[in-house]
């Protein structure tokens, strides 16, 4: 089924369905999308695949989700939030990321991989966190801001990442699968960071500059003309013409970081930080809230397109045990850096509950890297896997979080 419109109707009517049962019951409504890609994708009845439009339909909605991620950050709020947001935050993504990429590379995967392995883990969900938080009024509550603002610090962390795997995407185009997966991926024995091919580390680090440059820019020249253009449009006081120009930001933004050989969702995400220290923040998220919901749940379903229920079921074991390391390996952790920073055993053991579980962020890294030949199938559907059941299960554990304190 290659149809544009048929592709939508399908995913539209599925996810309606799903949604409204998830919503009876109480469970998170990403689930339901993903759960959408999995019944109608390949392994499962066969009734769409990853085809490129939806591809592109994904990620578009990757796009609104940083642009949004932009929009709350605020410098200021992080300065008066250093020591969550950069104390906790900081060392939490740390710690995962370096023991998660450790055991990788113990295992036989390549450096590379096991850093973009150990990134993946290291996010939570931010979208299931904040709505269960807020529906059990614990969003203002000591564990909740440090939930909080370790959340911010992963969303943030999450760009080096996207330009880790576009760097190693470019790098490794001119393999087949094969040599991908045996450059990126598994190995005999471990590769060491030397032995790396030098076209990776070049590439890597012509990204990175890219980025550096393209944050000055935004922030030096980019704000001025920008806000300038913002201006000029909201005193028309149409409501129509400001929808649009916050769609042609989005978009233009995205278009403009893939033109320089950046992931599409920095430049959003530089367009959204730009905004988000004006006047015109507030206009700006409801206008965009309603595109970023629908096309966000589209990138769930490509999510669940993408699971492969076959390497999963065949490696129902592994599956499991990502799924129990994850849970309580980051719980632990979490809980182990509150109390280094001074939080009760209280706070520091409901804030770990509420972050051990998997999120959207490492379901970006995983599946870009899956899909690029990164990682190799054998590693990455598994987590995969893990990932996705550990965020079925986030809202009851939050809910859960003070039930014993």
């Amino acid at each position: 089924m290659t149809d544009l419109f048929t592709i939508v109707t399908v995913l539209l009517a599925a996810s309606l369905v799903v949604t409204l049962v998830l919503q009876r019951i109480g469970a998170p409504t990403l689930i339901g999308y993903i759960f959408v890609g999995l019944v109608i994708g390949p392994t499962g009845i066969g009734l769409l695949e990853a085809s490129p439009q939806l591809k592109l339909l994904a990620e578009i909605g990757i796009v609104f989700l940083m642009f949004y991620v932009g929009l709350e950050f605020s410098l200021p709020v992080l300065l008066a939030s250093r020591r969550v947001v950069f104390g906790l935050g900081g060392l939490q993504v740390l710690c995962t990321s370096m023991i998660v990429a450790g055991l990788a590379l113990a295992a036989g995967v390549s450096f590379l991989a096991a850093v973009l392995l150990g990134g993946a883990v290291a996010m939570s969900s931010t979208a299931i966190t904040i709505r269960q938080l807020t529906d059990q009024g614990e969003l203002d509550t000591r564990h909740g801001r440090a939930s909080v603002g370790t959340l911010l610090f992963q969303d943030l962390a999450t760009l080096p990442f996207l330009v880790l795997v576009a760097a190693l995407g470019v790098a490794g185009s001119g393999h087949d699968a094969v040599a991908d997966a045996a450059n990126y991926g598994l190995s005999a024995p471990v590769q060491s960071i030397a032995a790396i091919d030098s076209g990776v580390w070049n590439e890597l680090g012509v990204r990175l500059g890219i980025a550096v440059l393209a944050f000055g820019a935004a922030l030096v020249i980019g704000r001025r003309l920008l806000l300038s253009f913002v201006s000029l449009v909201h005193q028309t006081n149409s409501r129509e013409l400001f929808m649009l120009v916050m769609l042609t930001i989005v978009i233009g933004a995205a278009w403009g970081a893939h033109e320089i050989g950046l992931s599409p969702p920095l430049g959003a995400f530089l367009a959204g930080m730009i905004l988000g220290e004006t006047r015109f923040k507030d206009d700006a998220e409801s206008d965009i809230a309603p595109f970023r919901a629908v096309l966000l749940g589209l990138f769930f379903v490509s999510v669940g397109l993408r699971v492969d229920l076959s390497v999963i079921f065949q490696n129902a074991g592994l599956v499991v045990g990502f799924f129990a390391a994850l849970v309580i390996g980051k719980g632990l952790i979490v809980f182990a850096l509150a109390r280094l920073l001074g939080e009760p055993s209280e706070v520091a053991a409901r804030t770990g509950v509420i972050l051990a579980h998997g999120g959207e962020f490492g379901l970006l890294i995983l599946t870009l890297a899956l899909s690029q030949s990164v990682i190799p199938e054998a590693v990455g559907q598994p987590l995969l896997g893990a990932i996705v059941i550990s965020m079925i299960v986030a809202a009851f554990l939050i809910k859960a979080n003070g039930r014993h304190f």
